[in-house]
């Protein structure tokens, strides 16, 4: 019998998967904590908002890395023990952040904090499926994509906690200390795949590397995950520079728009099943691109619409793409196809999205930032006609 097979039932582990979903969650917040306290961390240290891109920037570039390197840690440690070896890793970084006083130390912990983080995503999401036998996998992926969506709600409201009781470092140092402990505890009693990774060869590298399909979803996933995180990097900084908004009440906006983020990828993966991987695709990319066109045109009462249904939109994407992904790559090539997207469209959405929109708002220019994003899902329509049936 196969690992997965001797699983157990979904409600006997449910435990063991929210305590591997926390770690996540934990590790999602540490990286996403830094928009909304992004209008303070700019003010104090004195950077330009081309400079606060480049602090997202470092985390996705030591995101990509960590992923790329992932298989090599999880081959020496298993994968039980990258997970809480790299909560333990995040949490020494975080504590490192809340003591930054300049540009520099912050942009060197902010890499290292994403090679970390990195390193955690395919041991979690090997360790679930161990747990949990393949009839239930569905509802522990569920529970484990929970982590990230509720982060983005969480986020904004730990920012301004923060700065009520003390400081932008002190978000840091308290998540710091959370993921030492939950690390530590996970290092003690947790349970996962008590095996190790697998190190993909060179040859299958370039087999999928290969395929023209691989680098239709580079650019389609590099596009989604810039216009679900590029906006939620930047926006704070938009609306309280742009449009006059109270931090406060930007980063109570940008919580407030995130909630139906938790719920939506639900309904995201039913509307794939009804529709089919490639029509829900489409819809995704004439919804989010019109919304994004319209996040960066808006202004008065328009704007907080705008804001709200961006994001709301925008993970409508991933359930109809991983379903044409799965059509588009057998089993022994599905994996590997995935491990070497999420590096490049890490770098791109995470990274160079946000350093771009912030170059742009150095010059005035946020709004015409958000409607090149729509623009370009948009036009992502053109490819229809290659993408892979279901």
């Amino acid at each position: 019998m196969t690992r997965s097979e001797n699983g157990a039932a979904f409600g006997q582990v449910l435990g063991w998967a929210l305590f591997i979903a926390g770690i996540f969650f934990l590790n999602f917040l540490s990286r996403v904590t830094f928009g909304p306290l992004m209008p303070v961390i700019r003010e104090e240290l004195g950077i330009s908002h081309a400079q606060a891109g480049s602090i997202f920037l470092m985390v996705a570039v030591g995101n990509a890395l960590g992923l790329l390197l992932s298989g090599f840690v999880s081959r020496r440690l298993g994968h039980r023990r990258t997970v809480g070896v790299s909560g333990l890793i995040v949490g020494l970084m975080c504590l490192s952040i809340g003591f930054c006083d300049g540009l520099s130390t912050l942009r060197a912990f902010t890499g290292l904090l994403g090679l970390a983080a990195g390193i955690y995503l395919p041991s979690g999401l090997t360790s679930i499926t161990t747990l949990i036998r393949r009839a239930d996998w569905g509802k522990a992926l569920a529970v484990h994509e929970l982590a990230p969506n509720t982060a983005f709600v969480v986020a904004p409201l730990l920012a301004e906690a923060a700065l009520l009781q003390g400081d932008w470092r002190d978000a840091f140092r308290l998540l710091g200390a959370l993921q030492l402990l939950a690390g530590c505890a996970f290092l003690w009693r947790g349970r996962g795949a008590d095996f190790p990774g697998i190190v993909p060869s060179p040859g299958a590298m370039l087999t999928v590397l290969r395929r023209p399909v691989f680098w239709l979803f580079a650019l389609l996933f590099s596009l989604a995950v810039g216009a679900s995180v590029g906006p939620y990097s930047m926006l704070p900084l938009y609306l309280v520079e742009d449009h006059g908004y109270a931090r406060p009440d930007a980063n109570g906006l940008l919580a407030a728009a995130r909630v139906a983020g938790i719920f939506l990828p639900f309904f995201a993966g039913w509307l794939a099943d009804r529709m089919g991987g490639r029509a829900a695709l489409v819809l995704y990319l004439a919804l989010t691109g019109s919304a994004t066109v319209g996040l960066g045109l808006a202004s008065g009462p328009w704007l907080p619409t705008m804001v709200l249904l961006q994001p709301a939109l925008s993970v409508l994407f991933y359930p109809p793409a991983f379903s044409l992904l799965s059509a588009a790559f057998d089993d022994s090539e599905r994996s590997l196809a995935v491990s070497l997207l999420t590096p490049i469209s890490a770098t791109v959405g995470l990274g160079l999205t946000p350093t771009l929109l912030g170059w742009l708002g150095d010059h005035g220019l946020f709004g015409l930032g958000f409607t090149g994003q729509g623009v370009l899902l948009l036009a992502a329509l053109l490819l229809f006609p290659t993408m892979p049936r279901r």
